[in-house]
């Protein structure tokens, strides 16, 4: 048999150094969720599309020459036209600038009271997870009671004692709508904190406050930003149905809620009045909703690829 030797093989194609070499270059948790966020069309359209409306929000009253607190009334209730491009109402005001105004409150509100829910959901309940024991369970048999009495309810009964307007919308929204986040965030904790990297901090003489803030609630961001954007349509929502029975903005000021309702007094008459505001709100909550599904696909790690 002929004899083996070293010499007789040889790697052909590619040198070890070139096959042990790393082709791909690593990623961060959230560069790889903003590539699986890239990935999805339908969220990325969503996306624009609310930017396109916020942007709107902001410019589109200053891109008639009109106010939207004034109005004529010799042109009241005229149709959609190449002036009034949505038209006017029963005071002779131009749609077009009311419902940008509108959305722009809306929005605000959203935004507003979904990160003061955020912030107090966050704190409260990273607490309540990290504790444990009967201040985990005093704090939650609060969560619990304030649960007990619907959320519509608590805003309503708010709105009624305190003096209508817009920080008094924000406020009771905020106060009434914590709750939801600080369970979520509680649950997130208790599965973490039993982990070795607070472990880790522990021996290493980290205290309660820096491992809540530097540890536990970093490692929840990814489910808690996928609650921040489901809960700013709601806030929306709950913003144009308080409007929409008259315990929202006070006149002059307009919401979606309002031109909705009193677009609706007109249905019949003038459905554009109705209709141009009921649609802003309906793109807002489904770009909404369409970008938090798919952002939750981007930040689940069960769903990772």
């Amino acid at each position: 048999m002929a004899e083996l030797s070293r010499e007789k093989f040889e790697i052909v194609g590619k040198s070890i150094k070139e096959s042990q070499a790393v082709v791909r270059p690593s990623m961060t948790y959230w560069q790889d969720a903003w590539r699986r966020l890239k990935a999805n069309k339908l969220a990325i359209a969503s996306l624009i599309i609310l930017g396109i409306m916020i942007f709107m929000s902001l410019a589109g009253p200053y891109m008639r020459p009109y106010k939207f607190d004034e109005g004529d009334l010799l042109l009241m209730n005229q149709t959609p036209s190449s002036e009034y491009w949505f038209g006017t109402d029963e005071l002779g005001r131009s749609l077009f600038v009311r419902c940008w105004v509108g959305a722009r409150i809306s929005i605000f509100i959203g935004v507003v009271v979904a990160l003061l829910n955020f912030t107090i959901g966050v704190i409260y309940g990273g607490i309540a997870g990290y504790l444990g024991g009967n201040v985990d369970n005093i704090m939650m048999r609060i969560v619990d009671i304030l649960f007990s009495i619907p959320f519509l309810l608590w805003v309503i009964m708010l709105m009624v004692v305190m003096e209508r307007g817009l920080g008094t919308i924000i406020i009771a929204m905020a106060i009434a709508g914590w709750g939801g986040t600080a369970r979520l965030v509680r649950g997130q904790v208790l599965q973490l904190k039993e982990m070795e990297f607070v472990m880790a901090a522990k021996t290493l003489g980290a205290d309660a406050k820096r491992i809540i803030l530097r540890h536990l609630i970093p490692n929840t961001m990814g489910v808690i930003i996928v609650n921040l954007t489901f809960a700013i349509p709601t806030a929306i929502f709950t913003e144009a149905f308080l409007s929409f029975i008259g315990l929202g903005i006070p006149v002059p000021y307009a919401s979606l809620g309002s031109l909705s309702r009193d677009g609706i007094r007109m249905l019949l008459v003038h459905p554009y009045q109705l209709f141009f505001p009921s649609l802003i709100i309906s793109i807002l909550m489904l770009a909404f909703n369409l970008f938090g599904d798919g952002l939750r696909d981007a930040l689940d790690p069960r769903l990772r690829q």
